[in-house]
């Protein structure tokens, strides 16, 4: 696999930013699950995850889900699925992607770097989020 990009859905705040960073060089790389659309993925979970391995250089673990596998709405922080449900993978995408807060370019070795982030008013995704 060469090259991929990865679409994130938020766009990470600093100060839980910063205690990724800190629990992530205690743990290593994260495992992120994503689901293949083709020419991109796009992440269902992990923006600040996805952030923090970028700034520490650490390779990402992808859980990559198929466009039909299920997905528990439990299983994740997202307001527009209704709680007990299962959704597929793909329609849990669909969602994800209008929220857009990130594009990153991962290579066949995990590793990240941020294409373009949204234009919301947060912080942006270098300014203040080096590691200390």
């Amino acid at each position: 696999m060469g090259a991929k990009f990865i679409y994130t859905i938020n766009k990470p705040g600093k100060e839980h930013l910063d205690e990724v960073i800190k629990e992530m060089r205690r743990l290593g790389s994260p495992t992120i699950r994503v689901v293949d659309c083709s020419d991109h993925y796009q992440a269902i979970e992990g923006s600040h995850r996805i952030e923090a391995a970028r700034i520490l250089r650490l390779p990402l673990n992808l859980e990559v889900l198929d466009q039909d596998d299920l997905v528990d709405a439990d299983s994740l922080d997202l307001d527009c699925l209704i709680a007990g449900e299962q959704y597929t993978a793909g329609e849990v995408a669909a969602e994800c992607h209008h929220m857009g807060a990130g594009c990153y370019e991962i290579d066949e070795n995990g590793m990240l770097d941020l294409v373009f982030e949204a234009r919301m008013p947060y912080m942006p995704f270098d300014q203040g989020a080096e590691p200390g």
